[in-house]
């Protein structure tokens, strides 16, 4: 076992040598992009510490963790451009990245907090009930779960921006919206255009949008 645990060890070194992605995450209710291969398994690792759990919209990508190594693999099985994985590392500290698929081969992510003054921005063991409730909000609203709502909300003109789910959970509040490119232009977005009082997470399943596209978009904000 200590064999097999040196080889992974150093195999994993190894490839985190070679060209990686270093995302520097400074706080876990913003999305840090990442590059991800379309095709091949994508090595995913929190430096200084073991993957403890990585969450995703259901069918969108496979995860085969590594036990040994606190490292874990992801391979995109669905057709989007974009996705959202949460990762929740052995300390209890929560990550947000924005996989973008793309056909390259496959890809090293080594997550990072951004030092001592950011890292105080990192959702603490303290804090972690209410973290993984925003985290829990944002899987169920990832799998469809929530009241059926049906209000149509304005926002900018060409798009059309409808509400469609509400969640509650313990002061949470989580809302999934469609929102619909109505324009014959294409559209980007940043998730930080939806952030408001109270807002503390923010997905959006697909940033960029041609003309008749439409994407999810998941907004938890805490109530009182």
């Amino acid at each position: 076992m200590k064999k097999i645990f040196l080889v992974s060890a150093l195999l994993l070194n190894s490839i985190q040598s070679q060209a990686a992605q270093v995302i520097y995450q400074g706080s876990p209710t913003e999305s840090t992009t990442a590059v991800v291969s379309r095709h091949e398994p994508n090595l995913v690792t929190v430096d200084g510490r073991k993957i403890r759990r990585i969450y995703g919209a259901e069918g969108l990508f496979t995860v085969k963790p590594e036990p040994d190594t606190g490292a874990a693999w992801i391979k995109p099985i669905s057709d989007k451009p974009m996705m959202s994985a949460y990762i929740t590392d052995e300390d209890g500290q929560h990550y947000k990245l924005l996989l973008k698929v793309e056909d390259v081969p496959a890809e090293t992510i080594i997550v990072k907090g951004r030092g001592a003054v950011s890292s105080s921005l990192l959702m603490s063991k303290k804090n972690e009930p209410r973290n993984d409730d925003i985290l829990n909000t944002t899987i169920a609203l990832f799998n469809g779960d929530g009241d059926s709502k049906h209000d149509t909300i304005p926002l900018w003109k060409g798009t059309r921006f409808e509400l469609v789910k509400v969640f509650e959970l313990r002061g949470i509040r989580g809302e999934t919206y469609i929102l619909t490119n109505i324009s014959d232009k294409q559209i980007i977005m940043d998730e930080r255009e939806f952030y408001r009082n109270g807002v503390q997470s923010v997905t959006i399943e697909s940033a960029t949008l041609e003309a008749g596209q439409a994407t999810r978009i998941f907004i938890v904000s805490e109530v009182e």
